[in-house]
């Protein structure tokens, strides 16, 4: 029975040694990445690096933490953001944000509060904490900015697997319910008021490349630039409003697409006038984009209902035979 004791005491030992160790180690590595970010020229700014969670978890709190990154402009201040890892399994990563915590850019300033917001992350430690998947939890979001306008998200999901094959590909699905645009964009969009403010469900599912890995890089210099999208479908459901979205783009050095997308929109008249009302189709060319949509509409049967290609090519976009305009640019910033 002594050796029995004197065996678990050993082990008991040994085990506070390695966590102790363990513990050290991430505080270390997490105070060394902010002290590089300083020296790269970032604000930073935090009341220390505290780690607990004995005897098997490492959980990493980040009181009174504010990064902002002059070179790009953003910002984040979020007192309290907490890292969570099981001592055994460093590679899972679990980041959950505090209740309320703040975003800026070189426009705004975001207040962000959520009933949940986190995400759990598995990374390979060896290669710069590249992303191999990711699930992120979202519950009772709500956005307000300093310019004025307020937006909510009842719940969401963002799933992101890296693909084995080469090429830095990555699944990603996100489903999201009870969206609420800005009382602003509601009025603008549909000054009638004959929408719901909720937009029902967003789901979104596509493969998509990128020029290099999500890493650590992604937050120290640049975001990985686009140069594929292989869209299996973008769904959203407005009210009486459905668009359906699937196809493939290649993305060029300057985030230009180039590619076919399907597109069905249901009650797409409606569509249109929400565009009109918006801004983004010019008054004098609505009765012309009627008409080609309209032709296009009754040769399928369903006069209601739009199937038709949206084409992007030489940077402009047309539907169908109709030009709409330049194309956006995929370019995350």
């Amino acid at each position: 029975m002594k050796l029995w004791a004197w065996g678990i005491g050993a082990l008991a030992v040994i085990w506070s040694a390695i966590w102790l160790a363990g513990s050290i180690a991430t505080e270390r590595l997490v105070s060394g990445w902010l002290d590089q970010r300083e020296a790269a020229g970032w604000v930073v700014a935090r009341d220390g690096v505290q780690t607990s969670g004995y005897p098997i978890r490492f959980l990493t709190s980040l009181p009174g933490l504010m990064l902002a990154d002059p070179h790009t402009g953003w910002a984040i201040e979020a007192d309290g953001f907490r890292l969570d890892q099981l001592s055994y399994r460093p590679q899972a990563i679990r980041a959950v944000w505090p209740a309320e915590h703040s975003l800026s850019t070189p426009y705004e300033r975001i207040t962000i509060r959520a009933e949940q917001l986190e995400a759990m992350l598995h990374v390979r430690p060896l290669d710069n904490l590249a992303l191999v998947q990711s699930e992120t939890l979202i519950a009772a979001l709500e956005m307000d900015s300093d310019m004025g306008w307020s937006s909510t998200v009842a719940q969401a999901v963002v799933l992101v697997a890296e693909q084995e094959e080469a090429g830095h590909r990555y699944d990603i699905r996100i489903d999201a319910s009870g969206v609420v645009p800005t009382g602003e964009v509601l009025a603008l969009l549909d000054p009638a008021g004959l929408l719901p403010q909720q937009i029902e469900a967003v789901h979104f599912d596509a493969v998509m490349g990128f020029a290099r890995a999500w890493d650590l890089t992604a937050l120290e210099s640049s975001r990985p630039a686009i140069t594929r999208v292989e869209l299996a479908e973008l769904r959203a459901e407005w009210g009486d409003l459905a668009l359906r979205l699937s196809g493939d783009l290649d993305v060029d050095a300057q985030g230009l697409p180039t590619g076919d997308l399907s597109v069905r929109a249901q009650n797409w008249r409606e569509m249109i006038e929400i565009g009109a009302n918006a801004g983004a189709i010019p008054a004098g060319f609505r009765g012309t984009l009627e008409a080609g949509l309209g032709l296009l509409a009754g040769l399928s049967g369903r006069p209601e209902d739009l199937d038709a290609t949206l084409s992007f090519s030489d940077g402009q976009v047309y539907f169908g035979p109709i030009p709409l305009g330049p194309a956006p640019r995929l370019i995350l910033r």
